[in-house]
């Protein structure tokens, strides 16, 4: 028999939810002093445009077959722009007094949450360093600054092994926005994030850093867009602080490398490596004073491998990637050509598990719908639809970027494409 709890308000002395569903029905403040433990398996289901903020201390301790999952009740209605409907508003740890026990976030996926009046889409940090994000999936998460993560003001949690994906940053960081703090990001994938902003000569990236000293070692950052002028991928990131990451586009720094990754791109862990990638025993031991690798990486796989460590969110053990039964897909969502000219042929990958409940739908940069495509002869496989470039009136649209979001059954996945007239 499953259960449900509601949550809402100050929290005043230690709690642990531990039912299938809590549902937040209003702003949740965890108060000093006290610790809310969230069993493996919960879901934690925002009601509205609710917020978690932490003063005291947050314990979530998934399981990389049974993670927590943050989300928005009415994500359906989640769109890529400022308004409210289908979000929720993050988890924020804004001046936590030291006094309290660290929080920790492990195996805990995060998705449709909004930021805008603070920075970070998910998570914001402030003034805050006792913290730790392990083995996390970050994704459709929504900010002006730090798409999934932000942190300010003398912030150094850690976060290792998560996965950033489908994040979204109008202004600029689509995962990452670090401003006057020390991190260390260590063991990410960091993929498919998007920055909105249309300025050509805005410099933007995926991690965006202002006087920060963040310590960004063994991660892959790779295919994050943006529109600025000089492609990259990262920020103002010092080259010494910055070693043996697989960067698109390169980057100053000890053991950092420019290849293609070579993910399987299949299965329920799409960013895993594949066995001839170059990220495999590409990453170092070497980590700052007091910092331990944990014993599994995002999939459930060892960490380590013959003393090795890979870069990214997964290790390569010498075998393929344990299909756990997270709640994630991949249906190698893509579209060509792009840019494009009226037309594009988008295509898309289904498998047995998802067949019923399909849908292509085009949107532009505000979040409005521009056109729903019609799916003829959806099959298991390969599926192509074309998109001649017009509206649900057949009537031209004007140049600029767009994005599709297929939806097949609970999942979906959205990718950015460019119209030029």
């Amino acid at each position: 028999m499953r259960n449900s709890i509601e949550v809402g308000g100050n929290i005043t002395s230690d709690e642990f939810w531990s039912a299938d569903t809590v549902k937040v029905i209003d702003d949740v403040i965890i108060e000093s002093g006290v610790t809310v433990n969230i069993n493996a398996g919960v879901k934690i289901e925002f009601q509205d445009f609710y917020s978690i903020d932490v003063k005291g201390t947050i314990l979530a301790n998934g399981t990389a077959g049974n993670q927590i999952i943050f989300t928005s009740k009415y994500s359906e209605y989640f769109m890529i722009d400022h308004s409210e409907s289908g979000a929720w508003n993050g988890i924020k740890f804004n001046s936590v007094s030291t006094l309290n026990n660290s929080s920790k976030l492990e195996y805990c996926i995060f998705e449709y949450s909004k930021s805008f009046e603070e920075k970070g889409g998910a998570i914001e940090v402030y003034d805050a360093s006792d913290l730790e994000i392990f083995n996390c999936i970050f994704r459709y998460n929504i900010a002006d600054y730090g798409g999934a993560i932000s942190f300010e003001y003398h912030s150094a949690p850690f976060v290792f092994g998560n996965l950033f994906e489908n994040n979204y940053a109008f202004i600029s960081g689509s995962p990452i926005y670090c401003s006057y703090s020390y991190p260390t990001i260590t063991n990410n994938t960091i993929i498919s994030n998007y920055v909105m902003n249309e300025e050509t000569f805005h410099a933007t990236a995926a991690i965006h850093t202002y006087i920060s000293k963040l310590q960004i070692t063994n991660n892959i950052i790779w295919e994050n867009e943006t529109n600025f002028y000089d492609p990259h991928q990262v920020l103002h990131c010092k080259p010494f602080y910055t070693t043996y990451n697989d960067i698109q586009f390169g980057h100053d720094g000890k053991g950092n490398i420019d290849d293609e990754p070579l993910f399987v791109e299949s299965g329920l862990h799409p960013y895993s490596l594949e066995a001839n990638s170059p990220c495999i025993d590409s990453g170092t031991n070497l980590l700052p004073f007091g910092f331990e690798f944990p014993e599994f990486d995002l999939a459930g796989n060892m960490r380590t491998y013959n003393d090795s460590i890979d870069m990214g969110a997964y290790e390569w053990n010498g075998v393929g990637t344990e299909n756990y039964e997270l709640p994630i897909t991949n249906f190698k969502l893509r579209n060509y050509p792009n840019p494009f000219n009226p037309n594009t042929v988008i295509s898309f990958n289904l498998t047995t598990e998802i067949t019923e409940n399909t849908e292509l739908v085009i949107y532009n940069l505000k979040g409005q719908k521009v056109k729903k495509l019609e799916i003829i002869n959806l099959k298991l496989g390969i599926n192509n639809v074309e998109w001649n470039g017009t509206d649900q009136n057949n009537k031209p649209v004007s140049s600029g970027i767009y994005f599709y979001k297929l939806k097949a059954g609970n999942f979906q996945q959205i990718r950015k494409m460019m119209l030029l007239k």
